[in-house]
C-alpha cells in the first residue's frame, strides 16, 4: 500500500501489477479483462484524461456522419437533396456545420436557406436518423459517466485519518498472564457529519525476501492472513464512531498470524500449556481468538483423558484436580485416568506470586531452574520483551494493512480507506498520545457565522476539539 498523501496517509492504491505470457494469446485474454469491463476502466482515469477521450469521440462522429452527408449528396448532382444547390454537391464544411447541428439540435436553418424534410433523399434520412439516435445514446451515457465520476465515494476515504505509527503493547492481567496488542488510531476529519456504519479490518501480508533482487523471478505463496479485531469486537461487526478518535486493537494471542513461531510454540495462554501437549485443540483452519475462549465463545483446549473442553487452562486444570481426587478416593487404577497426568510438568502455574520485577520487566521466575550458587550479573540489562516481536516482523518483512469500510450518508455509497504499517512504522512499548482537549477557543466564534452561512453549520463553541498535532503522537506505556 502506497503511502502517498501528505499526513502520513495513503491514496488507498495497492502497489500490484500483473504479468502473463505471449504464448497461446495469453496477452489478448488479459486485454479482454479491460474490454468486458470497459465502463469502469473508463472511470478509473483522470477526470481531464476521461472528458479530452469522450470529446474526441464525440468529434469523431461529427467527422464520420459529415463525411456520409457528402457522400450522399455527391450520389446524384441532379437530385435536390436539401444540402448543396444543384448540381453541386455540399462542401465537407458545410456538412460539418450540418452534423453539429442535427446532434446538437441547435437548430440554426438548413444550408442554402432550405426548410424541408429531405423528400428526394431517403438515405439522407436514414443517416439523420441514426445520428440522433447515437446522439440520444451518447448525451444519457455522458450524463450517467459525469455523476458517476463526480459523486464517487472513494474520495471521500481522504478524509479519514489513520495515525501515522501502529503500536504494540503488552498488559500483564491479575493471573500473572501477558496478553500483547497491536492498535492504530482511526479519526474522520468531517467528524460533524458522522459517516455510517463504520467498520475496520486487519489483514497482514508476510512479504519475507520476495523483494530482493535475487529473488526477481521467484514465485512466492504470499497471502493476506486475516487478523482478528479484539476492540472493537469483529463479532458484533468491529464498529467504530470516528468523529472522535478511536482505536482498533488486535491481540496478538496464540492464533494471530503475526506470532512469533517461538512463541507459539509454547502455546495459549502465553506458554502456560505447550503446543504438543495433546490438550491444545486444532483450530481447522479457522480465524479464532484467545479471547472468546476466556469469555467461553469457544473452547479451545481439550483433556487428553476425558475428551472433555474447557476454553481456559484454569478451568482445564481444575477439571484434572478434581478428577484426581475423585478417581484417588474410588480405587479408580492410575493408568488411563487423570491420576497419571503430571500437572507440574504439563502446565506452567503463573500468578502474581511467581512473577518478579528485574530492570523494569515482569519475569517469570522459576524456584526450579534456580540455583543457590547462581551468579547474576546486574551490570547487564535484560533484553525487552518486544525484541522477538520486533526481529520477526523485521525477518518475515510483514505488512499490516489496516482497512475501514464505511457509508457515506450524502451518497449513501461504501467507500474504503487503506493504511499500511511496516516494521518501519510500528513503536514498541508505547501509547497513543491523548489529543481530544476543550473548546474553549473563544477568539474564532466570530468566523463560526461564515461556516453556517455555507454548511449550515458551525463548530465553533463546541465542547471538544481534536489536536491534529497530537494525533500521530505516542507516549511511554505504563504497564
Amino acid at each position: 500500500v502506497a503511502r502517498d498523501l501528505p499526513y502520513h496517509q495513503s491514496s488507498n492504491s495497492l502497489r500490484v501489477r500483473h504479468q502473463t505470457s505471449r504464448k497461446n494469446g495469453a496477452g489478448l485474454r488479459f486485454f479482454h479483462w479491460y474490454i468486458e469491463d470497459w465502463f469502469h476502466v473508463l472511470l478509473r482515469l483522470r477526470t481531464v484524461v476521461s472528458v479530452l477521450l469522450l470529446v474526441i469521440i464525440w468529434t469523431g462522429g461529427l467527422l464520420l456522419f459529415a463525411a456520409i452527408y457528402v457522400a450522399i449528396d455527391s450520389q446524384n448532382p441532379e437530385v435536390d437533396c436539401g444540402l448543396g444547390k444543384v448540381p453541386n454537391a455540399i462542401h465537407f464544411n458545410g456538412a460539418f456545420a450540418f452534423s453539429l447541428e442535427t446532434t446538437t439540435t441547435v437548430g440554426y436553418g438548413l444550408p442554402n436557406g432550405v426548410n424541408g424534410f429531405f423528400e428526394n433523399c431517403p438515405a439522407l434520412q436514414v443517416a439523420i436518423y441514426f445520428q440522433m439516435l447515437l446522439s440520444m445514446f451518447f448525451n444519457a451515457f455522458l450524463l450517467s459517466f459525469i455523476f458517476a465520476r463526480v459523486s464517487r465515494c472513494e474520495a471521500r476515504a481522504a478524509q479519514v485519518l489513520f495515525s501515522n505509527k501502529a503500536i504494540i503493547n503488552r498488559e500483564i492481567l491479575p493471573n500473572g498472564i501477558k496478553r500483547y496488542m497491536l492498535s492504530t488510531r482511526i479519526y474522520d476529519a468531517d467528524s460533524m457529519y458522522p459517516i455510517v456504519e463504520a467498520h475496520v479490518r486487519f489483514y497482514a501480508v508476510k512479504h519475507r525476501s520476495m523483494h530482493a533482487q535475487e529473488n526477481k523471478d521467484v514465485r512466492h505463496p504470499t497471502k493476506m492472513e486475516v487478523m482478528r479485531v479484539s476492540m472493537p469486537n469483529d463479532d458484533l461487526g468491529a464498529v467504530l464512531y470516528t468523529s472522535i478518535p478511536t482505536c482498533a486493537t488486535h491481540h496478538i494471542d496464540y492464533h494471530s498470524p503475526i506470532l512469533p513461531p517461538a512463541k507459539r510454540k509454547l502455546g495459549p495462554e502465553d506458554g502456560r500449556v505447550t503446543q504438543d501437549s495433546g490438550f491444545v485443540m486444532d483450530r481447522c483452519g479457522l480465524d479464532l481468538r484467545e479471547n472468546d475462549s476466556y469469555t467461553g465463545g469457544q473452547d479451545g483446549l481439550r483433556c487428553v483423558i476425558c475428551g472433555e473442553t474447557y476454553g481456559t487452562v484454569a478451568n482445564l486444570i481444575q477439571h484434572i484436580r478434581y478428577n484426581q481426587h475423585t478417581e484417588k478416593h474410588d480405587d479408580v487404577p492410575v493408568l488411563g485416568s487423570h491420576q497419571e497426568l503430571d500437572m507440574e510438568a504439563l502446565f506452567k502455574e503463573k500468578s502474581p506470586s511467581r512473577i518478579s520485577e528485574k530492570n523494569g520487566e515482569a519475569e517469570e521466575s522459576s524456584d526450579q531452574n534456580v540455583s543457590k550458587d547462581a551468579v547474576i550479573d546486574i551490570d547487564k540489562p535484560s533484553p525487552p520483551w518486544y525484541d522477538e516481536y520486533r526481529n520477526y516482523l523485521r525477518e518475515s518483512n510483514i505488512e499490516i494493512i489496516c482497512i475501514m469500510e464505511a457509508i457515506d450518508p450524502i451518497t449513501s455509497g461504501t467507500f474504503q480507506a487503506i493504511q499500511s504499517y511496516t516494521i518501519e512504522d510500528i513503536d514498541f512499548d508505547v501509547e497513543f498520545a491523548p489529543c481530544v482537549l476543550a473548546d474553549r477557543d473563544e477568539g474564532r466564534k466570530d468566523t463560526g457565522w461564515r461556516r453556517k452561512l455555507f454548511v449550515g453549520q458551525s463548530a465553533a463553541g463546541r465542547s471538544v476539539k481534536i489536536d491534529l498535532d497530537s494525533f500521530h503522537k505516542t507516549v511511554k506505556f505504563d504497564e
